[in-house]
């Protein structure tokens, strides 16, 4: 019962901090040869102005969302799950 309690604090602090929440961005997904310790979806945030990096919010195996520059090589657009109409 303890560890359920500490994961629901946890969660609820996390929340209440914003570091769970994902920003409005554009949906990406980047590549694991940018990192590997995150999932490969994300939001897409900037693009610098020789439009080389890409800032992108992924969320991270703890579930905790992290804001990085990655080159924009790595960065793809989100496809689009399709529906039974194809």
């Amino acid at each position: 019962m303890g560890s359920r309690a500490g994961a629901a604090l946890l969660l609820v602090t996390c929340l209440l901090l914003g570091a769970c929440l994902m920003p409005k961005g554009t949906p990406v997904y980047v590549d694991r040869r940018a990192g590997k310790h995150w999932s490969g979806n994300g939001r897409l945030l900037e693009v610098s102005e020789d439009k080389r990096l890409c800032r992108v919010a992924l969320r991270t195996t703890a579930l905790v969302v992290e804001k990085k520059w990655v080159s924009c090589r790595y960065v793809h657009a989100a496809q689009r799950p399709t529906g039974p109409t194809g």
